[in-house]
């Protein structure tokens, strides 16, 4: 771009067109999902895979559940986590999901240092509940205690 274009495009000196288009260009670069996997909780990412067009979600997991996590593990390189769709529910916002929670370098009792992956599948709504397709409400009252 010319001198004059940029100065008509963003005001009347160089200096403050310049400093608006790189304005510009960090308000994009933080909102763009694509540049890095951003900081997220389970529960987040589980929401997030289920609006997803892909059904997926990925992100890394901080505060109390990654403090958990390193506490446990002994590592503490950043805890990744991988959310996929396994199915969708008849039921409208429901979907079967699969959670990865994976902590590098956790240190191994030989003394080596491995990926540490746990693998979970859970029944979840949009509601936070899950789906009542397919379960006897009368039965899981019983087991639950109620009348």
């Amino acid at each position: 771009m010319r001198l004059k274009q940029w100065q008509i495009l963003f005001g009347r000196s160089p200096e403050l067109a310049f400093g608006s288009f790189c304005g510009i260009l960090l308000v994009i670069a933080q909102c763009s999902p694509a540049l890095a996997a951003q900081p997220a909780s389970v529960k987040a990412l589980l929401m997030q895979a289920m609006d997803s067009p892909d059904g997926a979600a990925r992100g890394i997991i901080e505060g109390q559940e990654a403090d958990k996590i390193h506490a446990v593990t002994g590592a503490s390189d950043p805890v990744k986590a991988e959310v996929s769709t396994i199915r969708k529910f008849k039921q409208e916002g429901c979907s079967r999901l699969k959670l990865r929670l994976i902590q590098p370098n956790t240190p191994t009792k030989d003394g080596n240092r491995v990926d540490f992956a746990l693998d979970y599948e859970l029944n979840l709504c949009r509601n936070g509940m899950p789906p009542s397709e397919g379960i006897d409400l009368g039965q899981a009252a019983a087991e639950f205690g109620a009348h």
